[in-house]
């Protein structure tokens, strides 16, 4: 049945990468056959077959032909019907989706994740999401009771900065940690991380890089490891900080085309409010996954404020109410770029900058939220 499935996906997803045109191929391709089936058919059989092709080229005129045509045998009539009807659904489902106008189907099972290493807090407390400011790179901490949850190290040479904020804010452990992607803007300081604290679960897109920064990353996993950490490639999974919190990790394909484009991509939920964490994804993999639950009401914005990410598509989904910006002061790259906060700002002026604003901070109970700057 998986294989099954498997198997519709990739369907499905060739019909939305597909252009117009090769649906014009197809059809001419489907003209010609049946003109090349009805000529090699006798003359006395050819108005049977006539009624039959209008079927498939205008149900309603095809069913009329063929309910009163007297050639056809009443049982032949409702097995050629149930053909077409059939037909015509499954086609116009593919051109719906292609166009946008139905949503893709998810056979993707989503896996909850519970074990003994991370044992579930108690209702009804404060959460707190804290945007670093680690200049051009990304470091995000996640915050509820002693369970603690940071997404990416920040760049090399902001390792110091990195600890003593976690410090600072009390960490003890970490019981998830996520790479995004093997970029050093992402996991420069996560060597220097896991050899200061003891991490339970790690998380990563699989991919990696040749670089002495990945490696120095991906041997300090292999060394948490050893002490029991559990490391995971990313897959469709939700994990539950306490009954009414939950962060899911979103699958997005591991054949994106390139590093950013195969981030991991996260989503943290408390009753009414969600943060929504997209590493360096760009709009080529935003399109992708238009189709999954991707609302929240704190974003923080793809690669830093590039104009290749959060695409007009992509915002139009998530409907954010407040944009996190994660970015160094006078970066050579002109982060964040004025097309994408153009973007940003028909949706929400609560657009936030760590470079401006310093350290970020969003406190929720689960149904109001407050923004600090620290």
């Amino acid at each position: 049945m998986n294989q099954f499935l498997e198997q519709i996906d990739y369907v499905i997803e060739l019909i939305e990468q597909a252009n117009w045109t090769d649906y014009l191929i197809f059809i001419l391709a489907y003209v010609i056959l049946v003109l090349g089936l009805l000529g090699s058919l006798k003359k006395n059989q050819r108005q049977v077959w006539y009624n039959c092709v209008w079927l498939f080229v205008c149900p309603p005129l095809g069913i009329y032909l063929v309910k009163h045509n007297r050639r056809i045998k009443k049982k032949k009539k409702q097995e050629l019907i149930r053909y077409s009807l059939t037909g015509w659904a499954i086609v116009l489902s593919a051109i719906f989706i292609y166009l946008g106008w139905m949503p893709h189907p998810n056979y993707q099972e989503v896996e909850t994740y519970q074990d003994s290493h991370l044992v579930k807090r108690p209702n009804d407390l404060n959460l707190e999401v804290h945007f670093i400011d680690i200049g051009q790179g990304d470091a995000t901490l996640i915050v509820y009771d002693d369970f603690h949850i940071l997404i990416d190290g920040g760049n090399n040479g902001s390792e110091a900065k990195l600890l003593n904020y976690l410090k600072k804010v009390g960490v003890d452990d970490i019981e998830i940690l996520v790479a995004t992607h093997p970029d050093s803007d992402h996991i420069g300081g996560l060597a220097e991380v896991m050899a200061e604290y003891r991490v339970h679960l790690i998380i990563d897109s699989g991919e990696s890089h040749s670089s002495q920064t990945y490696k120095a990353y991906f041997e300090a996993v292999k060394q948490q490891q050893e002490q029991g950490a559990i490391y995971l490639e990313d897959a469709d999974m939700i994990f539950e900080l306490s009954d009414q919190i939950t962060f899911e990790v979103i699958e997005t394909g591991d054949d994106n085309g390139d590093r950013n484009n195969n981030s991991v991509l996260t989503k943290l939920s408390y009753q009414e409010i969600d943060f929504l964490f997209t590493g360096d994804m760009e709009s080529k993999t935003e399109e992708k996954i238009l189709y999954r639950d991707l609302e929240a009401e704190i974003l923080k914005a793809g690669h830093h404020g590039s104009q290749t990410s959060s695409s007009i598509d992509f915002l139009q989904e998530v409907q954010p109410e407040v944009v996190v910006i994660s970015a160094g002061l006078n970066n050579s790259y002109g982060h964040p770029h004025r097309a994408l906060l153009e973007r940003v700002n028909r949706y929400t002026d609560e657009v936030y900058v760590t470079y401006e604003k310093g350290n970020i901070v969003v406190t929720t109970d689960g149904l109001t939220y407050q923004v600090d700057f620290k």
